[in-house]
């Protein structure tokens, strides 16, 4: 105890899970073109790469920038809480010291995951393709020569304008959900082509387990690895069972255009794969917004719709030259709009994030106490207990189109600050907490678009609110 005070004194020993880190250094302009070299820098053999990158390898890097602006010598890990694995992996990268008990941990438990990952993997690379062929009718239809696969409610909403044109046929990945009355894309292929889906879902599972367990161990080391792998390992599987329909739908002749709301993960480098190998022009309709930062492959989409002039402009640079980036005002309006009627902005809706349950109740206890009557539209990931401490003095609304239409929009770092724009609303971010900040003027560019106000402090956002009510 004695030899922790005194680093703590010197400001050289860092909890990285402690909610007082300046989380804002670790998000500037110096850290995301130290991401974007790392981007550069890495060779990849998987269609994970770039969420590998996002999820793991940058909270490392995240990380190891809190304890160089510490400048730390120890590193203090609560081993069983928050993402103790990217410390111990941010630590050794910055050469840091680390307890051997942590140490310890870190390499059984990575090594560990290694087996129960391959044992995962190796039970849903049997029944999931078994499961898409007795439970999805085959279908006859042909396929149009522009179609789109959905994979979620949030990418249908934004490219609904091309299903209401009758020119873009939809189908489905409901394989682990079903969804009646829809077009899934696990009823195509012939009766051979579906039962060779038992052998060859396994093979191309089995080559994504090797694959990802190459990428992540280059980028995390051997132990670090581990745990990417297990995250991944219960979704290798599935991404086969698409990949392997997905092709049986590409590779069919007549095909001009396919359509995708995804934009940087694993079924998007696929598709961006496979349309570029049976020569099928593929066009972006991004179904969350854009990230500041390059990722090791890139975006998919010969054509990439933006969701703002700014986030346009940032990616063609970032970018140059790989892809055509468009903001089309029209086309935008159409992703976003909830086609409500246009009436004055009146009431206040706030959006928590389904991450940082306390920021979100911190901005609500603000809110509150300047006396405005607040309603809450919650993450479809959050939960109402959250807010129990609030429940009499709020109301909760559940219709996501009249809550962002119309109204003055609260949120953090949401898309739903972008989504306010085309909906007659008026967006604010409430940038209270450093990384919420951080993220807002460095990470999203299209949240530094000058119709999203942003507020800094209670004091100003109370300014701000008073003279948006007063102008009603």
């Amino acid at each position: 105890m004695k030899e922790a005070a005194k680093y703590m004194r010197s400001g050289r020993l860092v909890d990285p899970d402690a909610k007082n880190n300046d989380l804002e250094a670790s998000y500037s302009k110096d850290f995301v073109e130290e991401v974007d070299k790392a981007a550069g820098g890495v060779s990849w053999s998987s269609d994970y790469i770039n969420e590998i990158f996002m999820h793991f390898y940058l909270r490392v890097l995240e990380i190891a920038s809190l304890f160089k602006a510490n400048n730390s010598e120890r590193v203090v890990l609560k081993r069983y809480k928050g993402e103790w694995s990217s410390a111990v992996v941010a630590a050794k990268k910055e050469g840091l010291y680390v307890g051997l008990l942590d140490l310890a941990c870190f390499y059984i438990l990575g090594t560990l995951l290694y087996a129960v990952s391959f044992f995962a993997v190796v039970l849903s690379a049997f029944v999931l393709p078994g499961l898409a062929l007795l439970t999805r009718k085959r279908r006859l239809a042909e396929v149009a020569p522009e179609f789109s696969v959905v994979r979620s409610p949030a990418a249908f909403d934004k490219m609904r304008f091309l299903s209401d044109s009758g020119k873009v046929d939809f189908y489905y990945d409901d394989l682990l959900q079903k969804q009646p009355a829809v077009a899934s894309l696990y009823g195509f292929g012939t009766v051979s082509e579906r039962i060779l889906s038992l052998l060859i879902v396994p093979i191309l599972t089995f080559r994504d387990y090797f694959r990802v367990a190459n990428d992540s161990r280059k980028l995390l080391g051997w132990a670090g690895g581990g745990f990417a792998l297990y995250y991944f390992s219960k979704r290798i599987a599935h991404k086969c069972t698409f990949e392997y329909y997905l092709d049986l739908l590409i590779k069919r002749s007549g095909l001009d255009t396919y359509y995708t709301g995804n934009k940087e993960d694993r079924f998007a480098i696929l598709e961006k794969r496979l349309c570029r190998k049976y020569e099928v022009r593929c066009v972006c309709v991004p179904h969350g917004i854009e990230y500041a930062f390059k990722t090791p492959a890139g975006l998919v989409g010969d054509v990439f719709y933006c969701t703002t002039e700014h986030a346009r402009q940032h990616l063609s640079n970032l970018y140059a030259g790989a892809q055509v980036f468009v903001y089309d005002k029209d086309v935008a309006q159409q992703m976003f709009s909830r086609h409500q009627v246009v009436a004055p902005v009146k009431g206040i809706v706030f959006f928590p994030e389904s991450r940082g349950a306390d920021v979100n109740l911190s901005i609500l206890g603000d809110l509150l106490g300047l006396g405005y009557d607040i309603a809450v539209k919650l993450h479809p990931k959050d939960d109402v207990a959250n807010y129990k401490h609030y429940a009499e003095q709020i109301t909760f609304v559940s219709d996501f189109d009249s809550s962002i239409s119309n109204k003055i929009c609260l949120a953090r770092k949401s898309t739903v600050l972008v989504e306010a724009i085309y909906n007659n609303s008026t967006p604010i971010a409430i940038l209270t907490d450093p990384r919420d900040r951080g993220y807002v003027e460095h990470m999203l560019p299209s949240l530094s678009d000058d119709q999203i106000m942003r507020v800094y402090s209670v004091e100003e956002l109370a300014s701000v609110l008073a003279k948006l009510q007063a102008s009603a």
